[in-house]
């Protein structure tokens, strides 16, 4: 996977709901996953798209992806044809505009910093998922029945699973690691939202 980009908060945000169907929705859900792969690792792809990140709601995978004005028609383009030529069922979307996405998240002037930690935490997940689906889920799992509710460590309980499993964890500098965890260990609505792609479920 390409390096995590610092995304601009005058990056257009859009959003596509797709979903590879198969026997049950979990099963679905993590086959979607698989299934995009390809896509987002893809150079190409990254060249276009400045970041993405990906979330399960109702059933899908919603893949929101920020991109500037002039890539917008490209990357619309490149998403749609690959859901065509693989199998993925592209149920809703919404075209690329300009959003604050922090908007309920801490605000305006944690915007760029909101769209990074969605693109970081997404990379991880995904690395995480692919290394061991079983081990990443009761990583989560235990993060909210346990650690988050007895008020426990964030850094002891994600760091090592993180160094080990995610390429994209280990490749950044000490301060980013540091931002990274504090980040899960304060704001707990953004932490949410790398349980709730994991687990596949709030």
């Amino acid at each position: 996977m390409s390096e995590i980009q610092k995304i601009s908060k005058e990056d257009l945000f859009g959003i596509f709901f797709v979903r590879k169907p198969d026997r049950t929705e979990w099963v679905s859900y993590y086959n979607t996953i698989n299934a995009l792969r390809p896509l987002l690792e893809a150079k190409g792809f990254n060249k276009i798209v400045n970041g993405f990140y990906l979330n399960h709601i109702h059933e899908l995978v919603r893949i929101s992806y920020f991109v500037s004005e002039a890539n917008r028609h490209k990357a619309i383009s490149i998403f749609q044809n690959f859901f065509k030529e693989n199998g993925i069922s592209e149920i809703q979307s919404q075209p690329p505009s300009e959003l604050i996405v922090a908007e309920k998240y801490g605000g305006e002037e944690l915007e760029e910093r909101f769209r990074y930690f969605l693109a970081l935490e997404t990379r991880i997940g995904l690395e995480l998922i692919k290394a061991d689906l079983l081990q990443a889920r009761i990583l989560f799992a235990t993060y909210c029945l346990q650690i988050r509710k007895a008020s426990l460590p964030v850094r002891e309980h994600f760091e090592p699973t993180f160094l080990e499993y995610s390429p994209t964890y280990a490749s950044l500098s000490s301060e980013e690691k540091e931002q990274f965890l504090r980040d899960l260990e304060k704001r707990p609505d953004w932490t949410h939202l790398m349980v709730n792609f994991v687990l596949g479920m709030d």
